[in-house]
């Protein structure tokens, strides 16, 4: 057997010799023809492609139990501490702030302005302060001196921030101020052909208001209870021997019902006594009670208001309807509406704060607003956001100025004893076009009706107001506005009829330069259009008046 594999092992190597003599002997590849036919097809005898299918195995079930068993495994992961370094960000230091001011001022018809702001450093809990100002004009309009008018205020304020009465101990809030204001004016309405002596006493006009309040406030996110109370006097004197004290009470509870459901309880009340050549006093007392609903874009609440009230125009008891609501479709658009009533207080103080030229022994009255309806739209766009709306109110014993018959530089309140509507239609906006310039436009149109006066009187048609501020280069703010007032009626008793009193428009500019982070200057531009108009008739206002001066922060 070895030889025989020996052999065929020498046969197979002696193969490639003899394949290699018989390359040398041809030497080369030898000449051959070779033809390729293009157009010759290659066809294939047909074959049948049908295969028997093998038929699946079929599966056995039986009734094979598997059984599981898990063991319990206890594993104990011991603790695992991990020391992690916080990154720490260095804080952004704050501003530096100033708490105290002055400013300093003067202009034309003799003008000097003075201000003064005393306040703490930057405090968590407390804020306190004190305030002075004054600014007066030496001449006016009308005959120098006789028209001359000023204004002085002495306040101090202090607020605390402290724990509530909730389990986290925020949210708790006191305040309270104190205040004195003298305010000087003249009757120079009188008839231009009087004779009239500069600065008789008998054209002097002056107010001193003092008043102090108390409130707290102890609102919290975190609990279902907020209390929210105030306790304010303020009283009135004036060199013609008028008094008014005024002490007001108001408090509000808010409870959480459900989770989107919150309950309100208000209660208010006035006191009031007026001292002119009688002594009255009056009384206004307030309850109420309401709910309110909070969903995910809309808010609905229901409530009733109910007041009494000591006055001899307007009934003792009032019930009125509250109710609002407001459903937001999206950022651009909304839509609010409101259903109410409500007894309008009225005060001597109230009163000459309107009209400071208020003729003494009138009759001071509320009035009683039977409907207050309202309806509109709001929304935020890119760069602005509207509110548009109407506004439809029906007064009974509404108030209104009138020139007195016997003096026309002094007025009477006359009282509309029955019906008096008051529609407003209204388009307010606001513009913001960079961080650096803002702009803000009002549109007012009233509409009158009254069961018992002839006009509306000294009651405006329209009113338009339109203001902006800019600041540049971080040194410059300036701020710009623009008021038209028109369609105010009056009646002249020497002509026995109406008159409808000119347009009013007047333009101011304001413009701030600050020469360091505390040292400003400034100058103030009023009336630019220098019209001497009329909002209460046979009082002009002044012209042009302008003022230079600087401010200090220290």
């Amino acid at each position: 057997m070895y030889k025989s594999l020996l052999f065929c092992i020498c046969l197979l190597m002696s193969l490639p010799a003899w394949s290699q003599e018989q390359w040398e002997e041809a030497g080369e590849i030898q000449e051959a023809e070779v033809v390729i036919e293009k157009d010759r097809e290659i066809v294939l005898p047909f074959q049948p492609r049908s295969f028997e299918k093998i038929p699946p195995a079929a599966i056995e079930t039986g009734g094979i139990k598997q059984e599981y068993v898990f063991p319990a495994l206890d594993v104990t992961v011991p603790p695992t501490t991990v020391d992690i370094k916080a990154l720490k960000l260095q804080a952004e230091p704050l501003e530096k702030y100033y708490g105290n001011l002055i400013k300093l001022g003067y202009g034309n018809y003799n003008s000097p302005l003075g201000e003064l702001y005393l306040y703490n450093k930057r405090n968590k809990q407390y804020l306190a302060g004190f305030q002075a100002k004054h600014l007066s004009f030496g001449k006016g309009p009308v005959d120098g001196k006789n028209s001359a008018s000023g204004e002085t205020l002495l306040k101090g304020e202090a607020s605390y921030f402290g724990d509530g009465f909730t389990a986290s101990g925020d949210g708790f809030t006191a305040s309270g101020d104190a205040y004195y204001k003298l305010s000087r004016f003249n009757f120079y309405g009188y008839d231009p052909s009087a004779s009239v002596t500069e600065g008789e006493d008998s054209l002097k006009r002056n107010f001193n208001k003092y008043g102090v309040s108390v409130n707290i406030d102890n609102s919290s996110s975190e609990s279902d209870i907020s209390i929210t109370g105030g306790l304010a006097y303020n009283g009135q004197s004036d060199n013609l021997g008028i008094s008014e004290n005024w002490v007001k009470v108001n408090a509000d509870l808010s409870m959480e019902l459900q989770s989107a459901l919150t309950g309100h309880v208000g209660v208010f009340a006035d006191l009031i006594g007026y001292k002119d050549s009688l002594s009255t006093s009056r009384q206004r007392i307030g309850l109420e009670p309401s709910v309110v609903y909070t969903g995910d874009n809309y808010q609905v609440s229901a409530g009733i208001r109910y007041v009494y009230q000591s006055d001899s125009l307007v009934p003792a008891s009032q019930l009125y309807p509250v109710l609002k609501g407001k459903y937001q479709f999206g950022k651009l658009f909304g839509i609010f509406g409101e259903l109410s009533g409500n007894s309008q207080l009225n005060t001597w103080q109230s009163m000459t704060a309107r009209n400071p030229y208020l003729a003494a022994g009138v009759d001071i009255h509320n009035s009683n607003n039977i409907l207050n309806l309202g309806l509109g739209a709001q929304g935020n766009l890119a760069f602005m956001s509207y509110k548009v709306g109407l506004s439809q109110k029906v007064f009974k014993q509404f108030g209104v100025f009138l020139n007195s018959p016997n003096d026309p530089s002094k007025f009477i309140l006359a009282y509309d004893t029955a019906n008096f509507k008051v529609l407003d239609l209204y388009l307010a906006s606001d513009f913001y076009i960079g961080s650096s310039l803002n702009l803000g436009l009002q549109v007012n149109y009233y509409n009158y009706q009254s069961d018992t006066f002839e006009e509306a009187w000294h009651m405006p048609g329209y009113r338009i107001a339109f203001n902006g501020s800019f600041l540049a280069f971080n040194k410059m703010r300036t701020k710009a506005g623009l008021a038209y007032l028109g369609g105010i009626k009056a009646y002249d008793w020497n002509l026995g009829q109406s008159e409808e009193l000119k347009a009013a428009t007047d333009v101011y500019i304001d413009l701030d330069y600050l020469l360091s982070e505390r040292a400003t200057i400034f100058l103030q531009f009023h009336n630019l259009a220098n019209q001497q108009y009329q909002l209460l008739s046979n009082y002009p206002v002044r012209g042009l008046t302008f003022k230079a001066g600087f401010s200090y922060s220290f």
